[in-house]
């Protein structure tokens, strides 16, 4: 199985990152990129229901399990896109990606 990757991401907007530097401050002044960290596991944890509603779906479509399509994603990325694109013939994953 694979280790979690590091993340990197861009700068937040002036608003989020003072936000974000408030939440670290009030809980027990953590570091900022760990807060940051706790934010998106809270997130995550919170949509994790339309999030797996939405595995569901294109893991019945594709003969799978809501699991075995969460893990082929998370395993092997490259070659669950290749068989999502092969089955429902599109050449984009996700509505809106911005990369």
């Amino acid at each position: 199985m694979p280790s979690p990757q590091p993340l990197t991401i861009a700068p937040l907007a002036p608003y989020e990152d003072r936000l974000l530097a408030a939440l670290a401050f009030f809980r027990f002044q953590r570091a900022i990129a760990s807060q940051a960290r706790h934010c998106l596991s809270m997130y995550l944890r919170q949509g994790e229901g339309r999030i797996m509603q939405e595995v569901k779906f294109y893991a019945q479509h594709m003969g799978l399990e809501p699991e075995e399509l969460l893990e082929l994603i998370y395993q092997d990325g490259d070659r669950a896109r290749a068989q999502f694109q092969a089955h429902f013939d599109t050449e984009t994953v996700g509505m809106d990606a911005d990369d």
